[in-house]
C-alpha cells in the first residue's frame, strides 16, 4: 500500500517545493526552518504552550515546506 504521503515514485515526502530527492529536500528543510526560528526567536508566537499552540508553531516553521 502507497504511503498517501510520499511521492509515488521516491520515497520522500510529498512538498510545496516538488523536490523528490532525500538530500536536497533536506538541505531545503534545513534552510527554511532555521529562517523561521530565526524569526520566531525575533518575533515570540505567544500562546498558552498547549497542543493547539504546539500545532500553530508547526504550521509556522515548515510553512514554507509542506502543506498544513
Amino acid at each position: 500500500m502507497q504511503d498517501i504521503y510520499l511521492y509515488e515514485d521516491c520515497d520522500v515526502l510529498k512538498n510545496l517545493l516538488d523536490i523528490r530527492d532525500k538530500n536536497l529536500l533536506d538541505e531545503a528543510e534545513a534552510d527554511y526552518v532555521t529562517y523561521r526560528l530565526k524569526e520566531i526567536a525575533i518575533k515570540p508566537l505567544y500562546g498558552a504552550y498547549d497542543y493547539a499552540h504546539l500545532l500553530q508553531m508547526h504550521h509556522y516553521i515548515f510553512q514554507d515546506i509542506f502543506e498544513s
